[in-house]
């Protein structure tokens, strides 16, 4: 599996057989100079789009995460409530890959590394005319998003919808989030954005308020685009009943 660290000394072999300087290398992939030096010497990180346009010019490409793939039930098995109706359509279903721990420390984002599959019903209005879906479990001390989420739950979150509305007053929707620089973990928060330009910031907001105040961070800190903080809403979650 390929680390940050993994493209980082790659991109610093690279640089040291003379055949770019950083300068032109920034100019080839639109990085700034600034951004690329901070990565080079760990201060900071990059977004996955400048991560493979920096590939690109190494000549080196990466898989993509998997996405939600199609269903084929061979010989279904179903619960004995089902009685005898007929079998579950297969189209009517989507295997969506469950990553990692949200909270569960840094690094667990980016790794994607898929544990196993969610079945997600295709004609849920939550999942209508979406796509781009992940899911990802509530780590197990992670305490922050209660009542409206538990640890162990499991959250649907849609990568193709990163909040183009997350200015509300008070904060509306719940997103997964990054922490900023390269070693920050991955959140589950309401999300709300202020300011503008340089004096902008993104605040993150936990509905178990008492135990967990907003985080406040400028936007600078994620290349001062809210795409890079926001990794998608949250959509769906399962909880566990008999454990509340």
């Amino acid at each position: 599996m390929t680390t940050l660290d993994d493209v980082r000394a790659m991109l610093r072999r690279h640089l040291e057989r003379g055949r770019l300087s950083q300068i032109s290398l920034a100019r080839r992939t639109g990085l700034p100079q600034s951004s690329l030096s901070r990565f080079l010497e760990s201060k900071g990180g990059l977004s996955a789009a400048s991560l493979l346009a920096l590939a690109a010019e190494m000549g080196y490409s990466f898989q993509p995460p998997a996405g939600p793939r199609d269903v084929c039930f061979v010989d279904a098995l179903r619960a004995p409530a089902a009685g005898d109706l007929p079998p579950p359509v297969s189209e009517d279903y989507l295997a969506v890959p469950l990553v990692g721990e949200v909270g569960a420390g840094p690094g667990v984002l980016p790794r994607e590394e898929i544990s196993s599959w969610v079945l997600v019903y295709r004609g849920h209005h939550s999942v209508i005319r979406r796509h781009d879906l992940l899911a990802v479990e509530i780590g197990q001390n992670q305490r922050s998003m209660i009542p409206t989420l538990h640890p162990l739950d499991i959250v649907l979150v849609d990568r193709g919808d990163w909040g183009e509305q997350t200015g509300h007053t008070p904060p509306g929707n719940i997103f997964l989030v990054r922490e900023p620089g390269q070693e920050g973990g991955a959140m589950v928060k309401r999300v709300s954005l202020a300011g503008s330009g340089d004096l902008a910031t993104i605040t993150f907001y936990s509905d178990n308020a008492a135990e967990y105040g907003p985080e406040t961070y400028h936007l600078a800190q994620y290349e001062s685009s809210p795409r890079q903080a926001i990794v998608g809403r949250v959509v769906w979650a399962w909880a566990d009943l008999s454990r509340k």
